[in-house]
């Protein structure tokens, strides 16, 4: 866990107004989104005093949240002594950004100090589990001069400003802008009017504490649901999506522990509540952790179930509505921005499993896709129901209808897709690789290929590399690249498929 701090940042005379910055693309956390200015504490964090503050610990995240405010914005916070020019804190920030000199440096040579009142707490949020690195990031709430400006220096970030919460939001919703996470659903409690603002996010914020799940939208209309199941490592949850606006499809209700099960549903209920309608199941493919929760949902919320004809026949228990081919579709009615003709497609991309599915969503391009991609590790493709040639032909045919943002079954999503399905098939082609120059004219035995091609692998991983290398060893035999001795043993027939050629 990283400690983190935002900052909801406004002028006096506009306080409905904020400061939102926009992330380099190249940044691995939320590259090209908007978010608040904001970062990690950083250990010199601790050395800077707070007027007003006895608590080390809320003081570190207000230093940190001074700092990264006038790195980021310019915008600086000292008081006391005689206040410096423009062009003094141009060059401060430059010496800052250069590490030529610390925070509690400048604040001692301008003879300033941080002052406890201009930065209050606002709420704490935690990165919910879709993230193998997870933030515990205190939001601080900030008032500043009505002459305040924003200046951005291209760098981290790339463009910043005070921009109305509302306004930010529509151009989310026409897919314009992405902004992270956390960002949306502050941004629609701000949207809501300033009447009882900091009470109505606490209370939201603090029911995500105590276990409630997160609203979080990568991209408009559809909800990422991350959920404890009894996955493969490095996994540990699964994602459920929930898709839609008005009519509302879940994918992959996947956990199978009852109190998991409970956070599921309740948070269904939520959005049921709010008038919307739950039309009906939707599921990649029939592995446990993805349909764990799938009769004890059916059971609660009577709705139908959609899947391949293959998944239903994994899961004789369950009566399924229809059985989906390749670009089935269903209606989503309006979306987010209020556009009509919203739907929803499925694509039928064996590999993992006869009848995996992946659900692709009209307006944004948006993509679930289940077990095809991973944003944590490389899939397995078990040859007992997978199969790696028809596996590549899903992937290769993903990339070429993927235009937003990916959702994976593990992992965080990614605003790139076709850039991860790359990344995937480059890693796979690296893989193959590696076997071909491994098999030789003489027999070796699985073992031994193991220990040659899997040597960055943790060894308790090592008995899912072996499915996973079988899987390649038998897409070489299928090409005529190589031979299976005895069950056991392989070798290469590279050099005698090149003569035949």
């Amino acid at each position: 866990m990283r400690f983190a701090v935002s900052l909801a940042i406004s002028r006096g005379d506009r306080p409905e107004e904020l400061v939102l910055v926009e992330r380099n693309s190249k940044l691995r956390h939320f590259g090209g989104f908007l978010a608040f200015p904001g970062g990690t504490l950083d250990p010199e964090d601790e050395a800077v005093p707070v007027l007003g503050l006895e608590d080390p610990e809320k003081a570190r995240f207000i230093v940190a949240g001074a700092r990264e405010l006038f790195e980021e914005t310019g915008i600086w916070l000292g008081k006391g002594g005689e206040s410096p020019s423009h062009d003094e804190l141009v060059r401060d920030r430059r010496q800052l950004l250069a590490e030529e000199i610390s925070f509690k440096a400048l604040l001692e040579k301008q003879g300033q100090h941080l002052d406890s009142r201009d930065l209050v707490p606002l709420c704490r949020i935690t990165t919910p589990a879709f993230s193998p690195i997870r933030f515990d990031t205190l939001f601080l709430r900030g008032f500043v001069p009505n002459d305040t400006t924003v200046e951005v220096w291209k760098g981290e970030l790339v463009a910043g400003g005070f921009t109305d919460p509302s306004r930010i939001l529509s151009r989310w919703r026409a897919g314009e802008v992405r902004i992270a996470p956390p960002m949306v659903v502050l941004l629609n409690e701000w949207s809501k009017g300033l009447d009882r603002l900091e009470e109505r996010v606490f209370e939201l914020t603090e029911a995500y504490r105590m276990g409630k799940l997160h609203r979080t939208y990568f991209s408009p209309g559809i909800l990422l649901v991350p959920l404890e199941t009894p996955t493969q490592p490095p996994a540990t949850h699964t994602n459920t999506y929930v898709v839609g606006e008005s009519r509302l499809f879940v994918v992959d209700p996947s956990p199978i522990d009852p109190e998991e099960q409970s956070r599921l549903w309740d948070f269904l209920k939520v959005l049921i509540s709010e008038g919307r309608h739950l039309e009906g199941i939707l599921l990649t493919h029939y592995h446990l952790d993805h349909v764990g929760a799938l009769d004890e949902m059916v059971r609660q919320f009577d709705v139908p179930v959609y899947g391949h004809v293959d998944c239903a026949t994994h899961l004789p228990s369950v009566r399924f509505e229809r059985m989906l081919e390749h670009g089935d579709e269903f209606e989503l009615g309006a979306a987010p921005d209020g556009s009509e003709g919203w739907k929803l497609t499925a694509y039928h991309v064996p590999g993992h499993a006869e009848g995996h599915l992946a659900f692709q969503e009209s307006r944004y391009g948006a993509i679930i896709v289940g077990d095809l991609v991973s944003t944590l590790s490389s899939i397995l493709i078990d040859p007992r129901d997978g199969h790696l040639a028809t596996y590549l032909h899903s992937l290769r045919f993903l990339e070429t209808v993927t235009r937003g943002t990916l959702y994976p079954g593990h992992g965080p999503p990614n605003s790139n897709g076709k850039a991860v399905i790359r990344q995937t098939l480059e890693h796979r082609a690296k893989r193959e690789a590696q076997l071909l120059e491994a098999l030789t004219s003489q027999s070796q035995s699985t073992k031994e290929l193991l220990d040659k091609i899997y040597t960055d692998v943790d060894p308790k991983m090592l008995p899912l590399a072996k499915r996973s290398l079988l899987s390649g060893l038998r897409k070489l035999e299928e090409e005529g690249l190589g031979s299976v001795l005895n069950n056991s043993t392989w070798v290469s027939r590279k050099e005698t498929k090149e003569s035949e050629t």
